[in-house]
């Protein structure tokens, strides 16, 4: 028997077209067109009955093929692969997800932080104005793993519809006891949908360990040039969300533009070597800032103690991640380390083919009060980088210096230090 392509190589043939009598372009190309035209009624009524043909918001060819591509890789190692969807954004494909789920007598979502402030933003925000009910619950610190689901625990009723959740937290990276979260989900009857952005198919695959339903922000990695604004949506086979998944996207029209998507497609192509070669230089580049005077507190996967390091050891055995934070207690040491970076951009985003820094303070969070980020443990001094495909030593380098270069001119950091990874 034949052994199935590993994702890798699904990657690296993502979106080729079959080829044809006469030769074919290697790579299909984007239509612009909005719309198609037809001979006939006939004609028109078969497209339109197909129910992705004729008009863009049902979907278009090139946003096909990315989406076989995508749902290849989310289910490699299921005998199903699950339904998906593109959208114009990954804020657009949590909408899409939890549209598939809500109903009248189960209003609730659960969702977990540490989040991503875009996703709390939504739900409490335009969801919660149209009748969904947030319940927003606060994960313990990542090193008391044990603990993690009970306060999840305590909130779920029949009123609950979906718990939403990211594998890796954003933005002090965290790690979810994933399989702990599907079970206690599944025995609830209730929904689990993950936000795998952070780990990509390539590091994680959510429905393989029973959940539900997945989300990416395709803007991020896995087309990882910083030139798309794009989600997907992935369901389960046989979930009953799938069967609404097509009509839901179509009445919404959260549908992803042609030439994104091909740009999509075009990315994905190389996201397994990317987010490997980033996944390795980012645990030196912390290893590095966890040894460093000028540095409070180092987030990474699995460095917050041994119940943590065993998680992700089980949970991301391919590699945990191109990202890594740390904590330089104020503001004015992170800004003068960000001086210290010329070559390393600071942009409110991630998953660039070079390494970017954010301050999830002033971006991604900037929602919450300065008391609230503080208790979550998002402080002002808060820098979370991004690591792209550089060469490791040109990274820690330059990182190295900059971290050298504050502790010269500011001393080294007053408070507490935590454990390095």
């Amino acid at each position: 028997m034949r052994r199935p392509p590993s994702p890798f190589t699904v990657a690296a043939r993502a979106g080729t077209p079959d080829p044809v009598p006469g030769g074919a372009p290697l790579v299909e190309p984007p239509s612009l067109a909005s719309v198609d035209a037809f001979t006939d009624l006939d004609e028109l009524g078969r497209a339109m009955a197909a129910g992705r043909g004729g008009y863009r918001r049902f979907g278009t060819p090139i946003a096909h093929r990315l989406e076989e591509a995508l749902a290849a890789l989310e289910g490699y190692g299921l005998a199903e692969p699950p339904a998906c969807r593109v959208t114009a954004s990954g804020q657009a494909a949590l909408l899409l997800a939890l549209s598939t789920l809500v109903e009248p007598r189960r209003r609730q979502v659960v969702l977990l932080r540490p989040c991503y402030g875009g996703s709390e933003s939504l739900l409490t925000g335009p969801l919660a104005a149209f009748g969904l009910e947030p319940l927003v619950v606060d994960l313990p610190p990542p090193a008391q793993v044990r603990h993690q689901l009970d306060a999840v625990r305590d909130v779920l009723s029949p009123s609950v519809a979906a718990v939403v959740a990211e594998v890796i937290g954003n933005p002090l990276l965290g790690l979810l006891d994933l399989s702990a979260l599907v079970d206690l989900c599944q025995s609830a009857g209730v929904a689990s949908v993950i936000d795998s952005t952070f780990t990509t198919p390539f590091l994680l695959r959510p429905l393989t360990l029973g959940a539900d339903l997945v989300v990416h922000s395709l803007s991020k990695q896995l087309s990882g040039h910083a030139d798309v604004l794009g989600g997907a949506v992935m369901v389960r086979a046989g979930h009953p969300a799938a069967a609404r998944l097509d009509a839901h996207s179509r009445t919404l029209g959260a549908v992803m533009a042609s030439f994104d998507a091909f740009l999509s497609l075009r990315g994905l192509r190389t996201a397994g070597l990317r987010v490997e070669r980033g996944a390795a230089s980012a645990a030196a580049l912390a290893r590095l800032a966890g040894g460093h005077p000028a540095v409070v507190a180092v987030h990474y996967p699995g460095s917050r103690g041994p119940e943590e390091e065993a998680l992700a050891t089980r949970l991301l055995p391919r590699g945990r991640g191109s990202l890594f934070a740390i904590d330089l207690g104020e503001r004015e040491r992170a800004d003068a380390l960000l001086r210290e970076l010329p070559n390393i951009r600071l942009a409110p985003s991630l998953g660039d083919v070079a390494t970017t820094v954010s301050h999830p303070g002033l971006s991604s969070h900037r929602h919450l009060s300065p008391d609230r980020r503080r208790a979550l443990g998002i402080g002002d001094g808060l820098l979370r980088f991004s690591v792209g495909i550089e060469a490791v030593e040109d990274l820690t380098a330059e990182l190295g210096t900059a971290l050298d270069a504050v502790a010269a001119t500011m001393g080294p950091a007053s408070a507490e230090r935590s454990t390095s990874p």
